[in-house]
């Protein structure tokens, strides 16, 4: 190549990374432009042109592999040369060269020259060697390295990839991510694909599945893949397993649950310990303090059991111990608690006391079932429990207090024969004590027939005819005299005697009225309480019905009332049985009204016939605003409805005489009569057909 020719193609690529080379292959000269010696950070005159200054210069390896590579394409007849390979600058670092040359043959074929170029490619190099070095890292990786499209459909898939799911490449080229992901996960998964979206990176911790189907832990954390642009083209997947550690981390939150129960749990009987015992009584107080209710705490201590440990031996004292906790377990509701603290010595914390005679109830159904004979191997053993009682916030309203008054009443109980109980005061045990004695007794009066029934009679008071009777339940005890309802029908209720002494009254007056009417004493209603207990009763209607055949009463002579605040607590489960009775011809009441925060919609809903306006808006009208206000309202409200209505608790012409002006006229009191006795309501009766 002329040297004018040289110079032109030097200004030529001036500014380039390109220079020029000419090998004169038959004089083994070597022209390099001063371009080439700048590249590597020389000045033209520091290099001679010969081909010794490139040997020099290139990296050992590559000269081997230049020359013969240049060799090959001679050989070849090859005309175009092109390779790549290193050369040292001054400084010490390695340049990148994309070489490129034409071979130049003479007549007889022999190569003769080389003309070409070396162009600068270390910066592409570098990218090339590090994408390289990259991609192979991915491939050897062990995790999961996972290239997606934005919809999700698997792009790449790295030899990790392959090792944790079990698929190959070619399984998962093109299939969607989801395959990976089991049934139950896959909502998380798309969670994670949306935030991904928003967020551009997320990492969670997901279960996946492999081919096999064996569910697996991963670490995932995805990323958006972008391009030169920035714009997003689609979704990096690393997944690293985790599922060796997280099964360690359940096996030991496992250990940890068992020693946290063992820590917090008597061993023999698995009740809760000392220690969660004061835990659940430091929560009780806390609730109890924030609501504004009680609770009562049980010291209970198993009278005869160290006889029974001593002489049949302390595996028979353990199972007679673990018969007795669970009896005790049995009867507890599950929002109390029930601990053994040590020994024959259990606590209960019974929580929301409403009532603290409620308590003496409790006290008694434990000591009722710990008296039951235990049979344990060849032996009968009996034990029996003594009780003490200690109510919060009453007695005290510290956790301490309340266990040392607790245990001082167990002591008490002690005293006093075993077997029973006892309430830190006094006053409460000796309360408790004649609400069991009343129970037994109210037991022995519904076998005995004690009860009486009496009568009081309903008026039409604008022509004061008689339009029905009341039948009122009296009880007629042997040392106490006649005591009236208020006296026995609360307990009758929380023990469900009622429904027996219900039951009693129902048969009772249906028989006498009936007689009554055959006799031409009475043409109308009977009007009878019904308690909520009795009307949830199974066989209720059967008896209903059985009645009226049984003492040929007609349902028209009939009526029940039911009392407004049990019908408003149960009104769901109540109406339909209501509506049975209705559809027979009994007429329903809805007794006490006024008292039960009843709402209209459901008053439109129940199968009624009439409201009875409570007693006590009754006896202090008319000259009582609030209570005049409310009866109107309540005559208001009936003859909306259209609804009957009558009045009880009538006493003075001045409250008769209000009612009949207001629109009620029918009327129950003792302005006409007090309750009697079937002999004098009989006489009563008579008078009036006379």
């Amino acid at each position: 190549m002329d040297e004018k020719l040289k110079e032109r193609f030097e200004l030529a690529l001036c500014g380039s990374k390109t220079s020029i080379l000419d090998w004169d292959m038959i004089k083994n000269t070597l022209y390099i432009s001063p371009s080439w010696k700048e590249m590597l950070g020389y000045h033209d005159d520091e290099l001679p042109n010969t081909t010794h200054s490139w040997k020099k210069l290139a990296h050992p390896q590559d000269v081997v592999s230049v020359m013969r590579s240049v060799k090959k394409h001679i050989i070849q007849h090859h005309k175009i040369f092109e390779n790549n390979h290193r050369l040292r600058h001054k400084d010490g670092h390695w340049v990148w060269v994309l070489g490129r040359a034409r071979i130049i043959y003479d007549d007889e074929g022999n190569a003769v020259r080389m003309v070409g170029t070396h162009t600068d490619i270390t910066e592409e190099k570098e990218l090339q060697l590090k994408y390289s070095h990259y991609a192979q890292i991915i491939e050897q990786i062990h995790d999961s390295v996972i290239s997606l499209d934005l919809k999700g459909h698997v792009t790449s898939w790295n030899r990790g990839s392959e090792v944790l799911f079990g698929y190959s490449a070619e399984e998962m080229l093109g299939k969607h991510f989801s395959l990976l992901c089991l049934e139950d996960e896959c909502i998380l998964y798309q969670e994670s694909m949306n935030v991904l979206m928003h967020q551009k990176e997320y990492k969670t911790e997901i279960r996946l599945k492999q081919k096999s189907g064996k569910p697996l832990y991963v670490e995932l954390t995805l990323s958006m893949l972008k391009d030169e642009q920035g714009e997003s083209m689609g979704i990096v997947s690393y997944a690293h397993d985790i599922t060796d550690r997280k099964e360690a981390e359940e096996r030991l939150l496992e250990q940890k649950k068992i020693l946290l129960y063992q820590a917090h749990h008597d061993a023999l009987t698995h009740l809760p310990n000392r220690v969660l015992f004061f835990d659940r009584l430091e929560q009780s107080i806390r609730k109890t303090e924030r609501l504004g209710s009680g609770f009562a705490l049980f010291f209970i201590d198993l009278d005869r059991f160290k006889h029974i440990n001593d002489s049949l031996g302390h595996g028979i004292g353990d199972r007679v111990l673990r018969v007795a906790a669970k009896r005790i377990e049995e009867i507890i509701r599950h929002e109390d608690t029930l601990a053994r603290l040590s020994g024959d010595e259990f606590t209960v914390i019974m929580e929301d006391l409403l009532h603290p005679e409620d308590a003496s109830l409790l006290a008694e159904k434990i000591l009722d079932i710990l008296q039951k004979p235990m049979y344990i191997d060849e032996y009968t053993l009996y034990i029996s429990g003594s009780i003490g009682i200690s109510l919060y916030p009453q007695d005290a309203m510290d956790a301490e207090s309340l266990l040392k008054y607790a245990d001082t009443a167990m002591y008490k109980a002690k005293e006093n024969g075993r077997n029973t109980f006892q309430f830190y005061a006094s006053e409460m045990t000796k309360y408790a004590l004649e609400r069991m004695a009343m129970k037994t007794s109210l037991m022995e009066a519904i076998e005995k027939e004690e009860f009486v029934i009496h009568y009081q009679p309903q008026i039409d008071a604008k022509n004061d005819r008689i339009i029905g009777l009341e039948a009122l339940v009296r009880w007629q005890h042997p040392q106490r005299g006649l005591l009236s309802p208020e006296h026995f029908i609360s307990l009758a209720e929380e023990t469900g005697l009622i429904v027996d002494i219900d039951k009693w009254v129902m048969n009772t007056a249906m028989h006498q009225v009936s007689l009554w009417h055959k006799e031409g004493l009475i043409s109308d209603v009977l009007a009878l309480n019904l308690s909520i207990k009795q009307l949830e009763g199974h066989n209720f209607l059967q008896e209903i019905q059985q009645c009226l055949e049984r003492f040929d009463f007609k349902p028209q002579w009939l009526e029940l009332e039911i009392p407004e605040g049990q019908v408003m607590k149960n009104h769901k489960e109540t109406i339909a049985k209501l509506q049975k009775l209705h559809d027979m011809g009994i007429g329903i009441s809805i007794d006490d009204f006024g008292t039960g925060y009843s709402s209209l919609s459901l008053l439109k809903r129940l199968p009624i016939n009439r409201l009875k306006i409570d007693r006590s808006f009754i006896c202090d009208i008319p000259n009582d605003e609030e209570d005049t206000a409310i009866v109107k309202a309540i005559i208001a409200l009936a003859n909306s409805l259209k609804l009957d209505i009558i009045a009880e608790g009538v006493e003075t012409s001045e409250q008769k005489t209000f009612l009949v002006e207001n629109g009620c006229s029918n009327i129950q009191g003792f302005y006409y009569s007090k309750p009697i006795s079937a002999e004098e309501m009989c006489r009563f009766l008579q008078k009036q057909i006379s």
